[in-house]
This record gives C-alpha cells, sequence and structure tokens, in this order.
C-alpha cells in the first residue's frame, strides 16, 4: 500500500515484513533507495522528517534513523542537523590543470556556470599574499569575491587578489566582463597559467555558510593559487573554497 501523506505518498510500504530475515531498517532503505532512483525525490529535495517516515513505515524514529544513516553512508542522502534530511546531488569533478578556467570546466561537463559579485575593495596586501604576488607586505590590492554556482547551485566561494598597481580598474572590468579570465584579457593579460596550487580541508566560516546558504557543519576544500603571465610573473593569488559535498578536485599532470 502508500501513505496517504503527501509528503510519503510515492513510498511502497507494503513490502516491509517483519521476521522474514531482513531486518526492517534494511527494508526501509532500500525502499527509500527505490523512491530516490525512481525519480520520486529530485536531487537536492527534502526528504519527509523522520517522524513522517516512522508513521509511514509503521516502525519508530530510531529504526528510519538507521535506514537513512545507511543511505547516507551509501551517498544517496545527506543529513543535516537541524535542518533535515535531503537527496544527494551529483558530484562535480572540477579538474585542476595548468590553465583552469571556471566558466571553461564547467561547460565541458554540460553545467551552466555564473560568478557572483559579493564586494569588491581595497585591502593592504598581508605577508603571505604580497610574498606570492612578489609585491611589498602592505602594497594596495584588490579583493573580488564571488559566489560561484553550477546551474544555479552554490559551489564554492572565491577571494581574488590582484595588485592595485598592475590593475586599478580590475572590479569594473570584473563587473563587465562577468569573468576573471576576460577582465584579465580587458587589462592586456591574453593568457594565464597556475604556477602553484595548494589545498586543505576545514570547516566552513559563517560568513562563506550564510552566503552559500549551507550550514556550518559543512566541510569545504581550500585551494590556494597563484596564477602567472606569459613571462611568468605574478598576475593573480586565489583563494577558493568548494563545497566538498558537491565538488570533487581533480588534479591533471602538467609540466
Amino acid at each position: 500500500m502508500q501513505t496517504n501523506d503527501p509528503d510519503t505518498a510515492g513510498i511502497e510500504t507494503a513490502g516491509i515484513e517483519r521476521g522474514k530475515g531482513m531486518a526492517v531498517w534494511r527494508q526501509i532503505a532500500a525502499a527509500m533507495e527505490q523512491a530516490i532512483r525512481r525519480g520520486e525525490y529530485p536531487a537536492g529535495s527534502q526528504l519527509p522528517t523522520e517522524k513522517q517516515l516512522a508513521a509511514s513505515f509503521g516502525v519508530n524514529r530510531h529504526t528510519v534513523r538507521q535506514a537513512m544513516t545507511r543511505l547516507a553512508d551509501l551517498g544517496l542522502v545527506r543529513i543535516e542537523q537541524g535542518r533535515g534530511m535531503f537527496v544527494a546531488e551529483a558530484m562535480l569533478d572540477y579538474r585542476i590543470g595548468p590553465r583552469t578556467r571556471f566558466s571553461e570546466n564547467l561547460q565541458t561537463m554540460q553545467k551552466k556556470p555564473t560568478r557572483e559579485l559579493v564586494f569588491a575593495e581595497r585591502i593592504a596586501a598581508p605577508a603571505d599574499i604580497a610574498r606570492a604576488l612578489g609585491i611589498p607586505t602592505g602594497a594596495l590590492l584588490w579583493q573580488i569575491e564571488s559566489l560561484n554556482k553550477a546551474d544555479g547551485r552554490p559551489v564554492g566561494i572565491s577571494s581574488h587578489y590582484f595588485a592595485v598597481s598592475r590593475f586599478p580598474d580590475m572590479p569594473s572590468l570584473f563587473r563587465r566582463a562577468g569573468s576573471i579570465t576576460g577582465a584579465l584579457r580587458a587589462a592586456g593579460v591574453t593568457d594565464y597559467r597556475r604556477r602553484s596550487t595548494r589545498i586543505a580541508a576545514r570547516l566552513i566560516s559563517a560568513g562563506d555558510a550564510r552566503l552559500a546558504d549551507l550550514p556550518r557543519t559543512r566541510p569545504i576544500l581550500v585551494s590556494e593559487t597563484v596564477n602567472v603571465d606569459p613571462q611568468g610573473r605574478p598576475v593573480e593569488f586565489v583563494r577558493a573554497r568548494f563545497v566538498s559535498e558537491y565538488v570533487t578536485l581533480t588534479i591533471e599532470h602538467w609540466e
């Protein structure tokens, strides 16, 4: 039979049998997996609550929790404390090579890329970024913050740093071009490549969590990159934060 609850109406519950050799929670996990694979719950959609599922299957919430934990272990479901249970989205395989470009990277995966400007401001260069860009500590930098999306879904936030002395109009160029590559081209840098990339993992910051509408418990991958022009001069330092539940990073070999 099917439940009368509209939130669980598509789930077949008649197959749940007790004392038949398979634990009830495993049967619930199988039923929910079938419902997800049939498309009754699209990727990213919120699933019924434990209470609703327990009522639908005629079990206690602990049994439902066992089933959903199993689906989370399989990568079909993500469970967010205080928010609920969601169908996991397909992972985005983001490739990092010598000439990685955000828009081109996503377009090769048939995804629509968008960069939304969050803010642009002038700051004094911290020692680490100054060293990476080959400028004095305290020299003026443009910090351009962008929210990066694939098919409308936030997949990361990036901080881009440029020396004001070399790129005095970078924010306006970025606004007109809608991309870093386009802005650099307008500034006379027709090509650039990665000189180095460092990757680490950490929990998302409060500001990034608000910006991407993510919980504070979400882990992220942090990529710090120095890009250089054809003459080997640094043009950009990037600190990109990727949502690890949506994005995997593949490092391509290059000379």
